[in-house]
């Protein structure tokens, strides 16, 4: 996926969005690791908490709703082009965090190397576990975890087909239909990954950076899915018993 598109999706949380027709009782799901965070923030982390922790990001910017709120809220800071976005499960689920992500783009004035971000990250996340490079100065960097949290050191390099950005409509919609590598990303990527758009002389044009827990996600969306669904249903089913009431006199 290009740097483009990555950043496309991020924009897309803060400005999309559908809500769901029908209150419904909120739904809590399994725990998670509080391992990896991303600027304190981490898969599972319920919504208030989350947004609270972002705010300690900046003392200039707010923290921003999505347009529709329930699927997420943002913080873009103008003079560095530092962009984070936060994605939440949907109800009847809690509201709790599934994917962050964080990117910047730079130029002649804001510079930053490849070689500081990767010491960044690599100071925070440890050693990569996994590169794939896309070529054209794409770099595609992976840190995955187990279901504790740990890094894995041997990981499936199928797992480099993975991506929470790809999963954002999924979150209504249902998980997609079941094939060896999607299989593999929703039972077990647990990940940060770093996009890194390479410029001449070691230097960057942007980065993104995701922090995602699929299984976490698939398992809201299943829940998500099921209570449209059978909302759906019932408002059929509504409508033909009143349609069948509705009979004429002869």
């Amino acid at each position: 996926m290009s740097f483009s598109r990555m950043r496309v999706l991020a924009v897309g949380l803060l400005l999309g969005g559908i809500l769901v027709a029908a209150p419904m009782r909120a739904q809590s799901l399994p725990a998670t690791p509080h391992t990896p965070d991303l600027l304190g923030l981490y898969p599972g982390m319920p919504n208030l908490a989350a947004r609270n922790q972002l705010q300690k990001h900046s003392d200039a910017v707010n923290v921003r709703s999505a347009s529709q709120a329930e699927t997420g809220f943002g913080m873009t800071i103008p003079a560095t082009r530092d962009m984070v976005t936060v994605s939440l499960t949907l109800p009847p689920n809690d509201s709790t965090v599934w994917m962050i992500q964080r990117s910047q783009t730079f130029d002649t004035v804001n510079v930053m190397s490849q070689e500081a971000l990767m010491a960044g990250l690599r100071s925070k996340y440890g050693k990569e576990t996994m590169t794939s490079d896309h070529g054209g100065g794409g770099l595609y960097v992976y840190w995955i975890f187990d279901k504790n949290g740990k890094l894995v050191t041997t990981p499936d390099k199928d797992l480099q087909g993975c991506s929470g950005s790809l999963f954002i409509t999924n979150m209504r919609t249902g998980p997609d239909p079941s094939n060896p590598v999607t299989d593999k990303c929703y039972s077990s990527f647990l990940a940060v990954t770093a996009m890194l758009n390479r410029g001449n002389a070691g230097m960057l044009q942007g980065y993104n950076v995701e922090l995602v827990n699929l299984p976490f996600a698939v398992q809201a969306a299943k829940i998500t899915k099921g209570a449209s669904d059978a909302a759906a249903n019932k408002a059929k089913q509504d409508q033909l018993n009143k349609a069948n009431q509705n009979r004429p006199t002869f």
